[in-house]
């Protein structure tokens, strides 16, 4: 028994060599880097994937990932596969109309710039909170309250999406942060909105029937101009002939009383000559299937 506290103490020391080659020792995993401290101030070295050592106890180190990383707003954020996740964005359009608005942004940290992110804002969570945060939302609130509701219900939330993303991405980079994607997924509108939307869709279709209507009659009404303007010509043709052709009307008197006669009897001035109907064709350069008949003594 007398070897009892020689065992113990050996163990004792065996542990504390491992602690201290434990912490010894610093792992870095593939897509992240690790700033060394000491005593809570940095030293000037960023440790990249890989084994490092540092001085146990004394030195420390903060991680941050240089990998892809995802933050995403939604009406349900617990349901979110993204890293970092928040609530949706509730603003109004130019036209005062109310919106919600969710967005995705996709981004990863400049490992150079990983010691300046330490000393100057704070840790992974810190960074998220304090820029990509705060400042998304920001311009989410603002941008799209420069464009009409209507706008921002067909193509010009892809103006939006790219303003949003363009003014962002220098404000990330001096913040030492890369940012790869932002996304505009959904724009969401009250069910007051789409009411007056139906309401307008209605009321520009009712505007177009009526419309088609009114050029439907405006055509009738040509119509008319153009068959009374051709009656009208046609008349002056035929008064025009008349006068040329006088027999004209005999002809067409006789035709109408009976289509089969060729000769007639008119009066004309007191005396009842016989008309020769085919003559009078000939002469007008006209043509007649009418067979003659036989004169009968009174």
């Amino acid at each position: 028994m007398k070897f009892a506290p020689k065992i113990i103490v050996g163990v004792i020391i065996f542990i504390v060599v491992l602690v201290i080659l434990i912490n010894s020792f610093v792992i870095v995993q593939a897509g992240n880097v690790q700033v060394l401290t000491q005593f809570g101030k940095t030293v000037g070295v960023t440790f990249n994937p890989g084994i490092h050592i540092k001085i146990p106890f004394v030195q420390n180190t903060v991680n941050y990932s240089t990998r892809q990383v995802t933050y995403e707003t939604s009406d349900f954020p617990e349901t979110s596969n993204a890293n970092y996740t928040d609530y949706a964005v509730d603003t109004t359009s130019l036209d005062g109309q109310q919106i919600n608005v969710k967005y995705t942004i996709r981004f990863g940290i400049d490992g150079k710039k990983a010691e300046w992110i330490l000393n100057n804002i704070g840790t992974m969570d810190q960074l998220v909170e304090k820029v990509v945060k705060t400042q998304a939302r920001s311009l989410s609130r603002n941008i799209p309250k420069k464009y009409t509701a209507a706008q921002l219900y067909s193509e010009g939330v892809f103006d939006v999406q790219f303003e949003i993303g363009e003014t962002l991405r220098p404000v990330f980079e001096k913040k030492g942060i890369i940012m790869d994607e932002f996304l505009l997924r959904k724009i969401d509108f009250t069910e007051q909105y789409f009411n007056v939307l139906e309401e307008k869709q209605i009321a520009e279709e009712k505007i177009v029937v009526e419309r088609n209507v009114l050029e439907q009659e405006k055509i009738k009404k040509e119509q008319t101009i153009i068959q009374a303007e051709a009656e009208a010509r046609q008349i002056e043709i035929k008064g025009e002939a008349l006068k040329l052709y006088p027999q004209i009307i005999q002809l067409e008197f006789i035709q109408k009383l009976a289509p089969n006669i060729t000769w007639g009897i008119l009066p004309e001035e007191g005396i009842i000559p016989f008309l020769d109907l085919s003559n009078v064709v000939e002469d007008l350069g006209g043509t007649t299937n009418i067979a003659p008949v036989t004169q009968t003594d009174e």
